[in-house]
């Protein structure tokens, strides 16, 4: 564990969501938008040492909200990057609620990409689920408003799912750690979160929420779910699944799927 004190990059997203809350001006707003993914980018690469890992005890555990390796870097620098490149394009945007919704958006993928726990990621897979709705809702028309109560009912039943393989998987492994997880050894727990992760990342055949939604999505929100949701889940495929040949199958299936 790092000695030095740390601050987990998902933070800074939700600071920024606050400033834009509470800033009257449009101009300051467009700014803290895009200058806060810019300020988490070069603090990732520059500031954030790797092998860093922040515990806190809770209950018989103890959380790991910030773990920093390569994989977690990498992909914590893509999302702060598209963020960035969000701002920027939805500059021409004054919504507030957007633009708080995005924020907290990315700040849920952070989240997820430096979690080191499967609580901590779970807190944060609920947030993206809960603030990338409003980017679907705020279109404000009949077809927008149905498309977002579909995605959420979607993604919370999903988030159902994860919870209870995160409840039965630490109960056979006895640890809350979000590492590897062995095909040989895996559990019906394991299954149940993998099934989480795949809704996510819209694996065939359970993606029909992806084009139902994304489309009925405001042009800004559209550039941020485009870019976060799936790549969120591809990533904890990554962190939680190498090796299980299953994997394959589904990536194959996903490519001929969209062929």
């Amino acid at each position: 564990m790092a000695s030095q004190v740390v601050i987990p990059p998902a933070l800074l997203f939700v600071v920024g969501a606050l400033l834009v809350a509470l800033t009257p001006s449009r101009s300051a707003r467009r700014g803290i938008a895009c200058a806060i993914p810019l300020v988490t980018l070069v603090y990732i690469w520059q500031a954030l040492p790797l092998e860093t890992r922040t515990s806190l005890p809770f209950l018989a555990y103890e959380l790991s909200p910030l773990r920093v390796d390569r994989l977690s870097q990498v992909f914590g620098g893509i999302f702060s990057l598209v963020a960035f490149i969000g701002g920027v394009y939805a500059w021409h945007n004054p919504d507030r609620k957007q633009q708080v919704a995005s924020l907290l958006y990315t700040s849920g993928a952070l989240g997820v990409a430096f979690a080191g726990d499967y609580v901590v990621l779970y807190v944060f897979w609920e947030l993206m689920a809960i603030s990338s709705v409003f980017l679907i809702w705020a279109r404000n028309t009949a077809d927008s408003q149905r498309a977002g109560n579909r995605y959420l009912l979607v993604h919370l039943t999903g988030g159902a799912v994860l919870l209870s393989g995160i409840i039965a998987h630490t109960g056979g492994a006895g640890s809350i750690a979000f590492e590897a997880i062995a095909p040989v050894s895996s559990g019906w727990g394991a299954w149940l979160i993998l099934l989480g992760f795949c809704l996510n990342a819209a694996v065939p055949p359970l993606g029909p929420w992806l084009p139902d939604a994304y489309p009925k999505a405001t042009i800004t929100g559209a550039v941020f779910c485009s870019a976060l949701t799936t790549k969120t889940a591809v990533y904890t495929l990554l962190r939680a699944f190498p090796g299980w040949e299953i994997l394959v199958i589904a990536g194959v299936g996903m490519a001929l799927y969209g062929v």
